[in-house]
């Protein structure tokens, strides 16, 4: 191992562990990681392949490699079978894979390192470094290489889980929008926490001026025949 990697490892592990506390911004949490391992390795150039939730593997960032490349590579990806409940067994065939591109592409040139990332016991990907020398790894580099790879891991499945709440929420936020009912979204405490345009529109007021009061303040009845409040209707009846 480099002895830059050994003077810097505390620091490289501090970044990660940033990134897993402060970001959840997948991209954002990629391209930093793959730039780290890169120039934790003193790599040429990296990426990281992610391992879809339904399966199927894919490059999802990369640093210092064409293109037309990870086209290439994408095609190859692609094609490697979905093993039901052996996800390892995919892990495997990626990191096969990667190494053979690695010494028929650069003619023997080139070496690289694959990095498993698992979090949770779920497979989520693996980062790969190309590397133009060849390194000797200790006992002690290879725990803290696999500690890396762990806290990525982490950091990576921790954005996937915001981006899939964010994308659900955009879903959600546009079925609302498209209904032409009036709806409200209440708080626990029965505050408006949001308004569709129809229940806008029905109201007569902004939005500004609804969200944030309580249920209470905007639904009053004029005229009551039959049925509950929302308020008897949460007290039981």
């Amino acid at each position: 191992m480099l002895p830059d990697f050994r003077i810097r490892q505390r620091d490289y592990l501090l970044e990660i562990s940033r990134i897993i506390t402060q970001e959840l911004d997948l991209d954002k949490v990629l391209t930093r990681i793959v730039s780290v391992s890169v120039e934790m390795l003193a790599g040429q150039a990296g990426l990281i392949a992610l391992r879809g939730i339904g399966g199927g593997w894919k490059v999802a960032t990369s640093k210092g490699i064409p293109s037309s490349f990870l086209r290439y590579l994408n095609t190859l990806l692609a094609q490697i079978q979905l093993r039901e409940g052996s996800a390892l067994a995919e892990l495997a065939e990626v990191n096969n894979l990667l190494e053979d591109l690695t010494h028929s592409v650069s003619l023997g040139l080139l070496t690289s390192l694959g990095l498993p990332l698992i979090a949770f016991e779920r497979v989520i990907g693996v980062i790969f470094v190309f590397r133009s020398y060849l390194g000797v790894f200790s006992d002690n580099d290879l725990n803290l290489l696999q500690s890396f790879a762990d806290q990525a891991a982490i950091a990576v499945h921790n954005a996937q889980l915001y981006t899939q709440v964010s994308q659900e929420k955009q879903r959600m936020d546009g079925l609302l929008d498209a209904v032409a009912d009036g709806i409200l979204i209440l708080s626990p405490s029965r505050k408006i926490e949001r308004c569709n345009p129809a229940f806008v529109r029905m109201y007569g007021e902004p939005s500004e001026k609804i969200i944030g009061k309580r249920h209470d303040e905007i639904i009053r009845w004029q005229r009551r025949e039959s049925g509950l409040t929302l308020e008897q209707a949460e007290a039981g009846g």
